[in-house]
């Protein structure tokens, strides 16, 4: 059979830590701004790619209508 102890010394409570408030803001805008630069960054990403798309679109016509051109 087991045994049980029923002393209050044998069982211990854990406490979370208490941080600070200023602590906690300090850490949240940390990690805001963080996630705010990743955001601004994977923006500036896919605008770079959409851009890079058109002009190679507007070379493409720009051929086209210079072609058209030389045939009439």
């Amino acid at each position: 059979m087991l045994r049980t102890i029923t002393s209050t010394a044998a069982v211990r409570t854990f406490k979370p830590v208490q941080v600070a408030a200023a602590a906690r803001r300090s850490y949240s805008n940390t990690f805001g701004d963080k996630e705010k630069a990743e955001e601004a960054k994977y923006i500036r990403q896919k605008e770079a790619e959409q851009i890079k798309k058109l002009r190679e679109e507007l070379a493409r016509k720009e051929k086209e209508i210079e072609a058209l051109k030389k045939k009439n």
